[in-house]
């Protein structure tokens, strides 16, 4: 017996990120056969799982090695008061209350027990069916404060299709894997057409024609690697290997997309063969944070929702990810003028306006797309109910094809777009008398 700290010490970020997670519906692969381990841990809630149901479908629990510390030794009543519960989403007010007081809600109408530790026995092995379709939640709670819990558990959610075969996805994602599949193939149409294009006009192509196309060619293996991994969770609730393809491609393909933005914002290669000090300052900036929001979706991905840790971790990754989409979304007039100078000295004056044009289209789109895919995504699962999650998700996969197209169609190889590579020397005078020139014509 050891004396425990009572719950209402620890960080806030877990109940918060929780929370989160319960207004705005961010999921990723929440519907797997999943084994949870448990060491000393005091949290007084823990959310497994939360799974979108069908009639009939089951939660099926195994647990084992359960034993509990605590001081005083807890009462019977206390020891009713711990154990693993499912509610539906009616009863998620009363959730949010278990998250922000650390109040015991098992008295609650809408939670159900699965298990409690009063039961003398060391092993639990428990099916329930689901005969209401709904969004349901799977957690553990701890009502004794000063008591800690170890077990493993072992946790399956599926609904049984009418020809007895077990679905292990959740409900509103049953089409999720054939609407991947197939933006992965107009991706891959996408980057056939790029290259056909960009063979066609081989006297305009640039170097960052060629990391655009290594782009989609990431963006095409992230959506199969992903859709893969969600077919084999759909028919036997793991995914396997595919679930680590996905992550470490996703990882790939979120920096080398901020890297393509921010070069395409500098006008490297397209307009200007040499990027400036400062611009290859904000560069490493922008791709060193998102290297950082990246690395921390994965860990949150591959620790899941029961991890002490995955709070930490998630939260860190939106507010990393947020602040690289302000730093990506700063006027890029500087790298307007930059270019317009450049034209001035290269005595393409007809082209600044071109260029002009390009680059104000281009702040436009990516200012449409990080709204639309930050803000307007988070207000749309905000209001919206758990029966358009997998319509968001579609929503969202559309905008950002949009957004590539966009991007894509205004720079490909054209002679709109051509220039006259500078020598060192004019190209550090280009820097260093930018402001004079800046003053001459009229900026």
């Amino acid at each position: 017996m050891h004396l425990i700290t009572p719950p209402c010490k620890k960080t806030p970020i877990p109940t918060t990120l929780l929370l989160l997670i319960l207004l705005l519906h961010l999921h990723s692969t929440n519907s797997e056969i999943q084994t949870y381990h448990l060491h000393s841990d005091i949290r007084p809630f823990i959310l497994f799982q939360d799974f979108g149901f069908t009639s009939p479908g089951f939660i099926s629990i195994s647990v084992s090695s359960i034993s509990i510390s605590s001081y005083p030794t807890p009462t019977p009543a206390l020891l009713s008061s711990i154990g693993c519960y499912y509610a539906p989403s009616p009863a998620r007010p009363a959730l949010e209350q278990a998250l922000l007081q650390h109040t015991c809600i098992t008295s609650d109408p809408f939670v159900f027990p699965i298990f409690t530790l009063d039961d003398p026995l060391k092993h639990f092995n428990q099916t329930i069916l689901i005969s209401i379709p709904d969004l349901y939640f799977i957690f553990f709670l701890n009502c004794a404060h000063n008591s800690s819990v170890s077990m493993t558990l072992n946790l399956e959610t599926y609904n049984v299709k009418p020809n007895g075969d077990l679905d292990f996805i959740d409900d509103q994602f049953a089409n999720l894997p054939n609407t991947l599949f197939l933006f992965s193939f107009i991706y891959l149409s996408f980057l056939l057409a790029w290259s056909y294009y960009c063979n066609k006009n081989k006297q305009f192509v640039r170097k960052i024609h060629e990391v655009m196309a290594l782009l989609l060619f990431f963006r095409v293996f992230e959506l199969l690697f992903h859709a893969c991994s969600q077919h084999r969770i759909k028919q036997i609730g793991s995914p396997h290997l595919w679930k680590t393809l996905w992550l470490f491609i996703y990882f790939i393909r979120n920096v080398l997309f901020i890297h393509v933005i921010m070069l395409i914002r500098a006008g490297w290669s397209l307009f200007r063969p040499n990027l400036q000090n400062l611009q290859t300052r904000a560069i490493f900036v922008t791709v060193g944070l998102q290297l950082v929001a990246s690395t921390c979706f994965v860990l949150s991905n591959g620790l899941g929702t029961s991890s002490s840790s995955y709070g930490l971790w998630t939260v860190t990754y939106y507010a990393v990810d947020f602040i690289c989409c302000v730093i990506m979304t700063l006027p890029v007039s500087p790298s307007i003028n930059n270019v317009v100078v450049s034209a001035k000295i290269e005595e393409k004056e007809e082209k600044k306006w071109v260029y002009k044009r390009a680059y104000e289209s281009f702040a436009l789109a990516l200012y449409i797309y990080v709204g639309f895919t930050r803000l307007g995504m988070f207000l749309i699962r905000s209001i919206t109910s758990y029966n358009m999650w997998g319509l968001s998700i579609a929503l969202e996969l559309t905008i950002e094809l949009i957004f590539y197209g966009v991007v894509y169609s205004m720079f490909c190889p054209s002679e709109r777009y051509d220039y006259v590579v500078l020598e060192d020397r004019e190209e550090d005078h280009c820097g260093n008398g930018s402001l004079a020139d800046l003053r001459l014509l009229g900026f």
